[in-house]
């Protein structure tokens, strides 16, 4: 009898134990997250947490569907996904989602413009006054870019970011913001585009992901635990580097 009670404990601890499925989603920031073919989420990012954090900690992961930047914090708000793969450090106050305390990547702005650009450099944001320059639909703009007139254009579109630069080649726009310079770089790249990169003299970045308030605390806590030692140091960035090289 009490080897039979030992043994519906220890199953009940078993199942206890099996980690629930986290849905991990979010919107296109090339080559760290893209969208398959399936409208799921690709690209190095998943492709390292597979392998350390699937795989490696055992933590289950389901991935959503890639859609815009609003529609993705909306998707954490409402507990449609349980995690957004890529968030900054930027403007913590106004983030309307929590976010875990360790980062993933180090990233600088840029503003991509055309070569023939007569903006070669940007030491003050003052130069971006009066400017067209595209970024992400429905992201919020700080960092006292919103005390320059800069007339931004937002697109909600999943292929926000090489939609941008096809209107800075097409002279629409006179710029496109990117939070990070590993995005331009591979697109420029991969779409041959006639492109040069700035760096802004705004504060360095830190990627980390959100999660949603109404994820179960216990499944939110195991994957913070396997996610802090897959992300430590420059693991991922090492990654991403060789990434990029495809």
């Amino acid at each position: 009898m009490l080897n039979r009670l030992l043994l519906c404990w220890a199953t009940l601890l078993a199942l206890g134990a099996t980690a629930a499925p986290l849905r991990v989603g979010g919107f296109p920031v090339a080559p760290i997250v893209t969208v398959g073919n399936d409208g799921t989420a690709q690209g190095a990012l998943r492709e390292f947490m597979e392998r350390e954090i699937v795989h490696k900690a055992g933590v289950p992961l389901i991935w959503s569907e890639i859609t815009s930047y609003g529609r993705a914090v909306e998707s954490l708000r409402t507990g449609q996904i349980d995690i957004l793969l890529v968030t900054s450090t930027r403007g913590l106050e106004k983030n309307p989602y929590p976010m875990f305390a360790w980062t993933y990547l180090r990233v600088h702005p840029q503003l991509a413009v055309a070569r023939s650009s007569p903006l070669q450099s940007v030491t003050s944001l003052q130069q971006l006054s009066g400017l067209e320059i595209g970024w992400a639909g429905g992201a919020v703009v700080i960092d006292g870019l919103d005390q320059i007139d800069i007339k931004w254009r937002m697109l909600a579109s999943p292929d926000w970011q090489l939609m941008n630069l096809r209107k800075v080649m097409a002279g629409r726009i006179q710029g496109a913001y990117f939070e990070n310079e590993f995005s331009p770089q591979y697109i420029v790249q991969k779409e041959k585009l006639d492109i040069v990169l700035l760096r802004l003299p705004l504060a360095e970045r830190f990627f980390t992901m959100g999660y949603s308030p109404r994820s179960d605390p216990a499944d939110i806590a195991r994957f913070d635990r396997a996610a802090a030692a897959a992300f430590a140091g420059e693991q991922f960035r090492a990654f991403l580097d060789e990434y990029m090289k495809r």
